[in-house]
């Protein structure tokens, strides 16, 4: 058995370095539950890739996307990756992404710790989004489920006069990276305070990437 981490990727090497420290936060524990070892993959950008992987691995294997918010990636790169990476001839289990759980929300205090804002502090959810408007709505959906009071959310793709307002802004970002800095130039521009560093430092997350695994 083999886990395989399917991620985006970035031209910001940043993001391979958060992305690889996750990788190996989570790799000792799945190896004891018998999961064999942990790779991390790219769907564009960084390296390796689903097709230069894919040949290595002889058994069967459980792919976690490693995204957010439904996009394109969810829905077309991600099913390819899979083939790609069952090309060695073991089956693949594909988990559900990583978005629309709560524990991307505990992610989120916990960065509001380490920066030293309070949990109860307004907050600004960003996303990147896309011109489909699934990230921003998978992240209002997450809310409504499981509130924050005082927290909303918004997209870069569709943004809003005014959203930063007395509220601190957090990125919804894996990884420091490309999205990462857009967003933290619209904090500055609102001069609102801004959290820094990618959700993938974080405890919860690396409870979350073992939570689809293991179930």
């Amino acid at each position: 058995m083999t886990t395989v981490l399917l991620a985006h990727g970035s031209p910001d090497p940043r993001h391979s370095t958060t992305l690889e420290r996750l990788r190996a936060r989570v790799a000792g524990p799945l190896a004891d539950e018998g999961r064999g070892e942990t790779h991390l993959v790219y769907i564009e950008n960084d390296h390796p890739r689903p097709e230069e992987l894919g040949p290595r691995i002889a058994d069967d294997l459980t792919v976690v996307p490693m995204l957010i918010t439904p996009a394109f990636h969810a829905r077309v790169d991600v099913p390819a990756a899979v083939r790609a990476l069952g090309a060695g001839g073991g089956r693949a289990r594909v988990t559900s992404a990583l978005g629309g759980h709560p524990l991307l929300l505990t992610a989120v205090e916990e960065s509001l710790r380490a920066a030293g804002h309070d949990e109860g502090s307004h907050v600004l959810l960003v996303a990147g989004g896309s011109s489909s408007g699934q990230a921003g709505q998978s992240l209002r959906t997450l809310l409504d489920a499981h509130p924050r009071p005082g927290w909303m959310t918004m997209t870069l793709a569709a943004p809003r006069a005014g959203a930063t307002r007395d509220r601190v802004v957090v990125p919804a970002t894996l990884a420091e990276g490309v999205l990462h800095d857009k967003v933290a130039a619209l904090a500055a521009a609102g001069g609102s305070p801004f959290v820094p560093g990618g959700l993938a430092d974080t405890s919860a997350l690396a409870r979350l990437v073992l939570h689809r695994v293991l179930g």
